[in-house]
């Protein structure tokens, strides 16, 4: 029951041309020529919404501007691209040359001061020593896209020649990272075009590079040695191999509380102003940092091999490659940690009643996009392994990579399990328990054998007594630190013990109170902070005193609970 890889792009698009850079002034000026296009009817062409296009033109010799269209329904985007085409008086209304040539520059803002109130995967970044920018979400260069299908040519062939004077070091996806102001890259293997050059070191450990690290040669060596473990086990549980060697880079944002990481196969990027490669080696957050590793490990599977469609997309991409790290941190880190995760994502499932995954018809229906596809979504595959056991559910993986279909949606997911279970009765009842149940989550939770009181009678209708230690702060809404947004308001760490369907009843008083004493023009927040330990809590007052009062700037009042 095992298919031919056959569903990825069927034509894959080249882009060629001249791209110029500067990191110190924000500048992208690029002239691209896309070809080897499959001849679509109904299709964008996706730029970001900075780019200032010069002109678009048939890459024909001598051929004049064309006239180009925005269009408004290109709802499926991130939001970041602007969704062009070429009018015609044909049939569909859109005309779609053999190959395009686009002429087009985008100036963006150099932030060296995080002062930007936001960043995220798919921004352009410069901050004044590098340029960030994915492949993707952020479309620097032009991505073809099939309304009829739902299908994104972002992976293509390329052949770039690319200045950058401010730099010494120039990566693009799937080429080696060239040291000097001047790269000529290629690859005849499609890649997303994830690009990131600068002013940085670059550092090569067994064909692995690493960009920008901040850790010494020998805590590389050893990282990579543990992320090759991972891989390993992922190729032999899979069949699959990874193809190619590595590139990790580590970078920081451009705002002062984003951070996160995203991965566009070979390379994954870290974006944060904590710790990079060299946490590492830190006992308190190495295992936490590793658990972030294999998660993104777990993306060439569900991203790379196969990039999934529909409104399920999230669900399967980021559930299972979650799944995936959950196996990494039971068989490599511990079990003790494993069992932490598994508590702390149900603990957080508090803040959601998520909707049958049967019933997902659109991105909207996950409700909490976060906690449906990192937090409910792994929990139920793990519950469905449970009952279908370890065998089945990696022949599972398996078909849901390498099945030919081209519709990646419900029906898709829930046919490659009845296949792999091969026992209707057995299908019949993991269906019902986790797929249409709206008690799917207490079932999951239930079959995973967490202790009741790691999730709220919301969940379960089970209240129990419990512990909690808990502080309550609040902060400005917004500007912090201007002069008129400069309070901060806290209570001590407190202990209370009383039932769990009563513990915000008994500190709202309380909260009340700091809330009233909060003195800002844009509004306070009113956070309740609870814990399982006095240290955890003490930890967690100080990373918020140290995240919003890091430049001593506020008045920092103190109320006893």
């Amino acid at each position: 029951m095992f298919y031919m890889a056959i569903h990825g792009q069927d034509t894959i698009p080249h882009v060629k041309g001249r791209i110029l850079i500067s990191v110190r002034k924000g500048t992208i000026e690029c002239d691209l020529t896309l070809s080897n296009m499959p001849q679509l009817s109904d299709y964008y062409l996706r730029l970001n919404s900075g780019m200032n296009i010069r002109y678009i033109k048939n890459a024909e010799p001598g051929m004049l501007p064309l006239r180009y269209e925005r269009s408004q329904d290109d709802t499926l985007s991130s939001g970041e691209s602007l969704a062009y085409y070429i009018p015609s008086y044909n049939e569909s209304g859109k005309y779609l040359p053999h190959a395009v040539h686009f002429n087009y520059v985008g100036m963006y803002p150099v932030i060296t001061d995080t002062t930007s109130a936001v960043d995220w995967r798919g921004n352009i970044a410069f901050n004044g020593k590098t340029l960030r920018a994915d492949g993707i979400q952020s479309a620097w260069c032009p991505i073809l896209y099939d309304v009829k299908t739902d299908r994104s040519y972002e992976n293509v062939t390329y052949d770039l020649d690319i200045t950058c004077h401010d730099c010494n070091v120039i990566y693009v996806n799937g080429s080696q990272p060239v040291s000097g102001t001047h790269a000529k890259v290629r690859s005849s293997t499609p890649q997303d075009l994830t690009l990131f050059s600068g002013d940085f070191k670059s550092v090569a450990i067994n064909g692995n590079y690493f960009l920008n690290p901040d850790a010494d040669e020998q805590q590389l060596t050893q990282l990579e040695n543990t992320l090759d473990a991972y891989q390993k086990y992922l190729e032999n549980k899979l069949g699959i191999p990874y193809k190619g060697k590595a590139v990790y880079i580590q970078t920081t944002p451009v705002s002062k509380n984003n951070s996160w990481m995203f991965a566009s196969y070979p390379t994954i990027v870290s974006v944060s102003w904590h710790e990079g490669m060299k946490s590492f080696a830190n006992k308190s957050t190495g295992t936490g940092f590793l658990q972030y590793m294999a998660h993104e490990l777990a993306h060439y599977y569900f991203g790379k091999v196969r990039a999934f469609n529909s409104a399920t997309r999230g669900m399967i991409s980021e559930g299972f490659a979650e799944f995936l790290a959950m196996r990494i941190t039971k068989n490599f880190i511990s079990n003790s940690k494993y069992n932490d995760e598994l508590k702390s994502k149900v603990r957080a499932m508090n803040n959601l009643t998520p909707v049958p995954m049967q019933k997902i018809r659109s991105e909207a229906d996950y409700r909490n996009r976060e906690l449906y596809v990192y937090y409910y979504a792994p929990l139920v595959f793990l519950a469905i392994e449970k009952e279908i056991g370890e065998e089945k559910m990696w022949t599972w993986l398996k078909v849901l990579l390498l099945s030919p279909a081209v519709k990646t949606d419900y029906t898709f997911f829930e046919q490659t399990l009845k296949e792999v279970v091969s026992d209707k009765a057995k299908f019949d009842l993991v269906r019902e328990k986790y797929l249409e149940s709206n008690q799917a989550f207490q079932n999951a939770v239930s079959a995973l054998s967490i202790p009741a009181d790691e999730f709220s009678a919301a969940n379960n209708n089970i209240p129990v007594t419990k512990t909690y230690y808990y502080y309550v702060i609040s902060r400005p809404m917004a500007d912090i630190g201007s002069s008129q947004n400069n309070m901060i308001v806290h209570t001590e760490v407190a202990q209370i013990t009383c039932l769990t369907t009563e513990f915000l009843d008994r500190v709202r008083a309380t909260a009340i109170k700091v809330k009233q004493a909060c003195k800002n023009a844009t509004g306070c927040t009113n956070d309740i902070n609870s814990y399982n330990s006095i240290e955890e809590a003490q930890a967690g007052l100080k990373r918020l005193l140290d995240r919003y009062n890091k430049n001593g700037r506020m008045v920092v009042k103190v109320l006893k609970p």
